[in-house]
């Protein structure tokens, strides 16, 4: 037998690439950026002015001090210790007095969380071998942080589409004011340094628009001509020529005809209403400007409006551009898509589509909040200088110590703040970011299984407010997700639709090219341009005579007008840009060529190019470059495939006319697909919600979680003691390595109805089996205990109380050792001493017991360190619960079929074959399969059994009958009976039937079942619902205090809960005093006083008795006296009557009481007035 060649994690890799690529840019590039692009403040005092800027940032890798020395820190250490993988970030800060020399200092701005596997990670480039040697697994992947010990993960977040013009029709547009209608168009942009500002273009009522966007959480409005005049030297004549241009009487209604006649009156009310203001030139625009929002521009209330308004213009007003004149053709265009829009000659654009989208990475998000941070701790430096200039009089801001003093005085918050953001996943700041979404952004990374932790770095969210909209069309799946997102992998229930997965194919665009080297984004941009101009393209140029189409289309380069190209040649140019793609011919491999054609109503024509990062992209083979291998592979975004015309590899051409050929390929049918979506194997031939249950339970399996499971301290942990590999597999188990985390087993199954313990989806399990290791597993917890957090009385205890076992209780002994901590391996029962702690102070020694209601075996036991010499404060204790199947607990196939384990059968009793005498692992009902229509399931069991027999993997790989096979004649494919023509002739030949049914014989009896049965192996997996976590009992115990009803909670020994339904079913059971039983008598049962005359529980009360010697009445003294009632309203004793009640009804009336409404309990003894 050869020997097993090593695998190759390559492939894995790719899939959390996205997250390890956006961190290293912070690393690089980002930090710096965002660093530098703060504003500087300034401070005054007398004569002197101060000036105040981060001129550097520098993050160093996380380190550890041992006595006089630093090493490296590892992220296990960090776990044990709950503490933060983190590195020291510092910044060089510049003090500038006036015009004066600047004065420099290394600011400490605290530590910044990194990411595993990143650059500055120390694991970055280790081997297996060293992984190991760390006590990481040997696929260690990283793309995650470590915040106080636990793996936290940020979120792949949708955000719209940077750069781009959207066009849309919102009814809350209107209500920015009066004359506003519900049409815009919307752009994002965004800077170098990754921040971005929206900015919206409002259709007014009137004709004209009106140009918004955001200062410190206020919306500002300005007209669109006074915005136009003040971004360049121009004059009316040349903006009406400008807008009026995409409008031509020759054309008039036909197809690509964008423009209408209405657009000379609307661009002329433009122009009137900066006449209106009286603003002629720049100058004046400027000033208008400057003037209106220097209330709201922080730091310029010294300057004079014109530096005000170039401000506004620079860091609100398309943000992503540089030049005014761009920013003025850019203008220009929002404005004509904005007409069309109202005029109907274009469409809006959707904004829940995948095409008008892209993704938030973690790198990106973690840059702009630095910048934000940094700015508020710049200006907090700002206030706190200002206020002690204004407190003290001594105070000198020439005093270089003093103001370094306050400058470093808060700088650590910095590096919190971006803690607290991945601990939490919340922005803490006045402004949103320009973030879809303030909440949510960061999870943790669960390691239940693999495939959960995987899919952690495959999910894509749209967002947590959408969760509680009742709208659904964010949650449609939309035919532009094709090949992008996978349609089967989302859950169900509140987050179906919203969180959606990548497919396995698909990648995100960052700033590194295939060789790992930063991108250069502007000689890209050169490059195109160059390219643009040899094919034709008409640069965009001021004073020049412009086009429209029909005749020619714009050209946008990432959101910035650069020329137009003839409606005639822009198919060819479209064909040869996309043959550069795949050659080394300088253009970017990933530029997304999104060409809209001309329509009639359709989208707004034109030629859009983006190079941006943070964009979806998947391979497609380009059928136009004949040359084999990976170069004619080409990267399509959203965007560019919604106008594409894309086959699939079954043979056909998709319906299409000849008048539009396929000019691309998909490279396989399962490219549609998730990871975990492509292990279901043949899920081609089941019905599509069981192959996304599969999704959800796959993710919920107990299986072989962790390779380094003895040096994890997760809180919960699952594992699976004897997983198998599955005979029956598809393509991508083996590529992505499933084999290093097994979920399931091989279990033979048998479909028979039989002893009636397998109706409604419950299984029957063969106690041998289980007995033999059959899905036996354990729970991990993780208990962490920090002497250094426990308070008492308000005083810390840090130091004074430490683990130590007492010298004078033998019975300590047995059970803790000399440390204070339990031993290794044994087992603690509720109750039972579970370690013990000493008071230096006090010099008392108490044992602390277990909790709980279960038993455990002490597996694993860290000491995390503590900073106080010789004493131990913080240790981890890990316990393993043993979980064997028992009734009650959850199983399910890989194709949706879940059912509950409701008896553990005698081997003898099973039915066995009359073939090879086996007797199954698991009976279920033959039910199960007409309604669900899981026929891969049928199929995984015919193909186990062949390939069991023949001592080989079988593979299931989706869609594989429907491609068309390469070594057949052309058009020719398979036929879809294919599968069981190739299994059955296997079995027929080992001795079995050709259809996989055996006779089987009864167990009880002896005798041959009346028909033959399906059996066969199929790969079932243990879900993590099991009873010993679930079961709840109680009789009596702690009550709420104000409703006096048992509490709920598992944990705190509540009740379970009793609700309307069970209620209902009792009562149609005819079980009413069950009823009373349960909801009165071992539930809130209460006995009150009621005065019959008025109904009243409220106004009674105890009378006091007299206060007479009993010795004088010759009573004894022990005696208790007998209570005397009195209804305060009717002022009498009489016709108190005592009744038993739900305490909750007292409660009831004295809440509607407050109210002032009076509640009146009828008696059958009431008296009649």
């Amino acid at each position: 037998m050869s020997k097993e060649s090593k695998p190759d994690y390559e492939a894995l890799k790719e899939l959390f690439r996205p997250h390890i690529e956006s961190f290293d840019y912070f690393i690089d590039e980002g930090m710096e950026k965002a660093v530098t692009s703060v504003r500087a403040v300034e401070i005054s005092q007398k004569k002197t002015n101060l000036r105040i800027y981060v001129e550097k940032a520098i993050l160093q890798p996380p380190m550890k001090k041992d006595r006089n020395n630093e090493e490296r820190l590892y992220p296990d250490e960090c776990r044990i210790a709950k503490s933060t993988y983190s590195g020291v970030f510092r910044g060089l800060v510049s003090l500038q007095y006036d015009d004066r020399t600047i004065i420099r200092d290394n600011v400490n701005f605290g530590n910044l969380p990194i990411m595993l596997k990143s650059k500055l990670c120390s694991l970055r480039d280790a081997s297996a071998k060293q992984l190991i040697a760390h006590k990481e697994e040997a696929t260690e992947m990283g793309g995650y942080f470590i915040c106080g010990g636990l793996e936290r993960l940020s979120r792949l977040c949708i955000i719209q589409k940077r750069n781009y013009p959207m066009g849309m029709v919102r009814g809350s547009f209107r209500g920015r004011g009066p004359g506003f209608t519900d049409k815009a168009v919307v752009m994002r942009c965004v800077r170098d340094d990754l921040s971005g500002v929206t900015v919206k273009l409002y259709y007014l009522q009137n004709g004209s628009a009106r140009l918004g966007f955001w200062i410190g959480g206020r919306e500002f409005l300005l007209p669109v001509g006074i915005v136009l005049k003040a971004l360049i030297d121009t004059n009316d004549r040349e903006i009406y020529a400008s807008l009026t241009s995409f409008y031509s009487e020759k054309y008039k209604r036909k197809k690509g005809v964008v423009g209408t006649q209405l657009i000379g009156e609307r661009a002329q009310i433009i122009l009137d209403e900066a006449k209106d203001h009286e603003l002629f030139t720049r100058d004046q625009c400027l000033k208008h400007i400057g003037e209106y929002f220097q209330a709201a521009m922080a730091g310029f209330e010294k300057d004079n409006y014109e530096v005000v308004a170039e401000a506004v213009l620079k860091d609100y007003i398309f943000v992503h551009l540089s030049n005014n004149h761009d920013k003025f053709n850019m203008l220009i265009f929002m404005l004509q898509k904005l007409y069309a829009l109202v005029d109907q000659t274009a469409s809006p654009d959707n904004a829940d589509a995948l095409q008008n989208q892209e993704v938030l990475m973690p790198g990106h998000l973690i840059a702009v909040y630095l910048k934000e941070k940094i700015q508020s701790w710049l200006n907090n430096v700002r206030y706190l200088l200002n206020a002690e200039i204004e407190k003290s009089a001594s105070f000198d801001l020439g005093n270089v110590k003093d103001v370094k003093k306050i400058v470093c005085a808060k700088s650590a918050s910095v590096g919190r703040s971006i803690e607290s953001l991945l601990r939490t996943g919340k922005l803490n700041c006045r402004s949103s970011l320009d973030m879809p979404q303030t909440d949510g952004l960061t999870v943790q990374a669960e390691r239940l299984n693999y495939y959960r932790f995987l899919s952690h770095f495959r999910a894509v969210h749209r967002g947590t407010s959408f969760t509680k909209m009742r709208v659904t069309t964010v949650r449609k799946l939309l035919p532009e997700s094709w090949g992008f997102l996978c349609p089967v992998h989302t859950p169900d229930g509140t987050p179906c639709g919203l969180l959606n997965h990548m497919t396995a194919v698909c990648r995100v665009s960052s700033f590194y090219n295939s060789d790992g080297k930063l991108k250069d984004f502007a000689r890209m941009k050169m490059s195109i341009l160059t390219l643009l101009a040899s094919l034709g393209m008409t640069p965009i140029a001021p004073r020049i005579e412009r086009a429209a189409p029909p005749e020619v289309l714009t050209v946008l380069l990432d959101g910035c007008v650069v020329g137009t190209i003839s409606s005639h040649a822009i198919e060819d140019v479209v064909e040869h840009i996309r043959r550069l793609k795949l050659s080394e011919s300088g253009i970017p491999e990933d530029l997304e060529v999104g060409y809209v054609p001309s329509s009639l109503g359709g989208a707004y024509p034109g030629l859009y190019l983006f190079t941006n990062p943070s964009r979806f992209l998947r391979p497609v083979r380009n059928l136009s470059c004949s040359s084999d291998g990976n170069k004619g592979i080409e990267l399509i975004a959203p965007f560019e495939q919604a106008f594409m015309e894309i086959r699939c590899q079954d043979g056909g051409d998709g319906g299409r006319k000849e008048s539009f050929p396929a000019t691309h390929e998909e490279i396989h049918p399962t490219s549609i697909l998730s990871v975990v979506a492509n292990l279901t194997p043949w899920s081609d031939h089941n019905q599509s919600p069981r192959n996304m249950y599969q999704c959800q339970m796959a993710k919920q399996t107990m299986g072989f979680s962790a390779q380094a499971l003895k040096h994890r301290s997760d809180i919960k942990g699952y594992h699976l003691q004897t997983p198998q590999t599955p005979i029956v597999r598809t393509a991508t188990y083996s590529k992505y390595c499933m084999d290093e985390f097994p979920t399931g087993t091989n279990a033979i199954v048998a479909v028979l109805a039989y002893t009636g313990y397998d109706m409604e989806d419950a299984m029957i399990l063969n106690k041998s089996s289980v007995d033999r290791g059959l899905c036996r597993g354990h729970i991990y917890q993780t208990d962490t205990v920090d002497l250094a957090k426990n308070s008492e009385k308000g005083r810390d205890l840090k130091g004074i109380e430490i683990f130590t076992r007492s010298v004078v209780d033998r019975d300590m002994q047995s059970s803790i050792d000399s440390d204070g901590l339990p031993y290794i391996a044994r087992t603690v029962n509720p109750g039972e001493d579970y370690y013990s702690t000493h008071n230096t102070l006090g010099g008392t020694t108490k044992a602390i017991k277990l909790n709980g209601t279960e038993s455990m075996i002490i597996d694993y036991v860290a000491i995390n360190g503590t900073k106080t010499k010789n004493a131990i404060q913080t240790v981890s204790i890990r316990g393993r619960k043993i979980r064997n199947p028992i009734i009650g607990d959850k199983f399910s196939s890989r194709h949706g079929q879940k059912g509950v384990c409701s008896q553990l059968w005698p081997d003898v009793d099973m039915p066995f074959s009359a073939v090879t005498g086996m007797r199954p692992d698991l009976i279920i009902n033959p039910h199960a399969f007409p309604s669900r229509m899981t026929i891969a399931m049928l199929l995984e069991s015919i193909a186990a059994k062949g390939g069991s027999l023949e001592g080989k993997f079988v593979d299931a790989t989706p869609f594989s009958s429907s491609v068309k096979n390469d070594d057949e004649n052309k058009g020719e494919k398979k036929k879809s009976g294919s599968v069981i023509d190739e299994l059955g002739p296997v079995l027929t030949a080992k001795g079995f039937n050709y259809h996989g049914t055996e006779v089987l014989y009864s167990g009880l009896f002896g005798t041959e079942m009346t028909c033959e049965i399906f059996i066969g192996p199929v790969y079932y997996q243990r879900l993590r619902h099991m009873v010993s976590d679930k079961y709840q009992v109680r009789s009596t115990g702690t009550v709420d205090q104000i409703t006096r009803q048992p509490i709920g909670g598992r944990k705190r020994g509540g009740g379970i809960r009793f609700g309307e339904m069970e209620r209902d079913s009792i009562i149609a059971h005819g079980a009413a005093y069950l009823l009373h039983d349960r909801v009165h008598s071992c539930s809130d049962y209460h006995i009150a006083e009621v005065c019959s005359s008025c109904g009243s529980i409220l106004t009674i009360s105890t009378v006091p008795p007299k206060k007479v010697s009993r010795e004088m009445l010759g009573l004894p003294k022990k005696i208790r006296e007998q209570k005397t009632f009195m209804c305060l309203l009717c002022k009498s004793s009489k016709g108190i009557e005592t009744v038993a009640m739900p305490f909750v009804y007292r409660y009831l009336a004295a809440e509607l009481a407050a109210m002032n409404i009076k509640m009146d309990l009828r008696l059958s003894n009431r008296s009649r007035s």
